[in-house]
């Protein structure tokens, strides 16, 4: 009964937690510019914007996590379709209202139990897409500053920390691949590619690295897109060398495990880093908070609608071994 009661609550909590933020969020802004916002909004093209571009993202990470899962588990168990990850993806946006990493964690906990392997080596599976995802941003970072520069030049040192980051980021990744697919028999590198958490990444050849980067490069300048589709909705006019710059920086900040979805922790910043997409005269920052909160809302809720059909049956999997 007791542990019937947690569940409950683990389930309950996220979205009062949501709901928490929300309120906080609506309390600190211009009710009146906010509602004005919404208003001028392009509301039915915004709703199309996000039905579909939730769906089509949804049917593309699927098929990223077949593609890395094939690849890095290849001669693992049994092979695993595009089909059976539409459901655990689908039912990791539920899981993702209270953690980005809880909602990698399920998945990785079904996918090591459908392959049967251990639950460290399908996580280390799992964790190379953010990998990549890393390995794209840094590269968005350093095209963005490229094409736009000015976007942090009120900001002294900022682009020279971004740089930095970026040169880290890629030295850092090729070097790691380079040795843990070298031929290099030293004792240490032998036992490290044996490690079950650095066993994925050994299996995955560079050729096949530059395929996921490819993959996940399309799925994050599609999110860039998307969001300045939506910005078109609410008047604001984007440019695509700024959203190379604060999106990476705005992806990064969003999943840090402090919110919900984003709500609060990538908003306040937004006030700042869009501002200049509000050219119209408008007070920028109600205009911003109008399209944050509604996008973040538009997709929280049409994901959950996707997770509906497969939520009872993935869950009941995960219950017969919690992840902590």
């Amino acid at each position: 009964m007791a542990t019937s009661t947690r569940d409950r609550l683990r389930q309950i909590v996220p979205f009062v937690g949501a709901a928490a933020l929300l309120g906080y969020f609506f309390w600190s802004t211009d009710w009146q510019k906010f509602a004005a916002a919404l208003k001028y909004a392009d509301l039915v093209r915004y709703t199309i914007v996000i039905l579909t571009t939730t769906v089509l993202v949804w049917l593309y990470d699927a098929f990223c996590l077949t593609w890395l899962v094939g690849r890095t588990l290849r001669d693992r168990g049994r092979v695993l379709s595009w089909r059976t990850f539409l459901p655990i993806k689908a039912a990791s946006y539920y899981i993702n209202l209270i953690n980005y990493h809880a909602a990698t964690l399920a998945m990785a906990w079904l996918v090591g139990k459908r392959k049967n392997v251990s639950f460290l080596e399908a996580t280390a599976s799992l964790a190379l897409l953010s990998y990549l995802d890393l390995i794209v941003v840094a590269g968005m970072v350093a095209v963005g500053l490229m094409l736009a520069p000015d976007v942090v030049a009120a900001q002294p040192g900022l682009q020279g920390w971004l740089q930095g980051v970026t040169a880290v980021v890629f030295v850092g990744a090729v070097t790691s691949v380079l040795l843990l697919q070298s031929n290099w028999k030293l004792p240490l590198l032998v036992q490290l590619r044996t490690l079950p958490v650095l066993r994925p990444l050994a299996s995955l050849k560079p050729g096949a690295m530059l395929v996921g980067i490819g993959l996940r490069t399309g799925l994050i300048v599609a999110y860039v897109a998307i969001n300045m589709q939506l910005m078109l909705c609410f008047g604001m006019q984007p440019t695509w060398g700024r959203m190379f710059v604060v999106m990476p920086i705005l992806t990064i900040i969003g999943t840090v495990p402090i919110s919900v979805s984003g709500l609060g922790t990538t908003q306040v910043p937004m006030r700042t880093l869009y501002a200049p997409f509000v050219v119209d005269g408008r007070d920028p920052s109600p205009v911003i908070d109008a399209f944050s909160t509604s996008m973040i809302i538009g997709f929280v809720v049409v994901r959950l609608l996707l997770a509906l059909p497969y939520l009872r049956g993935i869950l009941a999997e995960l219950r017969e071994k919690k992840i902590a």
